[in-house]
């Protein structure tokens, strides 16, 4: 199960230009994977399909990004 970060807990303005993004939590709530991206990409929902494409959806943007995992 895929969740998305809209914002780190401790996140700076200034440094690297990368954030977690979304965690992927097994069923016992472990995080099993990590997501992470540029400061600018604040994803509110995330999704995964069959095809292993992660869909992501923001409330600041009006287009939905697409991201295919390797």
């Amino acid at each position: 199960y895929w969740v998305a970060l809209h914002r780190e807990r401790n996140e700076l303005p200034f440094g690297r230009d990368s954030h977690l993004l979304a965690v992927r939590v097994a069923a016992d709530g472990k995080i099993v994977e990590e997501m992470r991206g540029p400061k600018k990409v604040r994803p509110t929902e995330i999704m995964e399909r069959d095809d292993g494409k992660l869909y992501l959806g923001s409330v600041e943007l009006p287009y939905v990004g697409v991201v295919k995992r390797k």
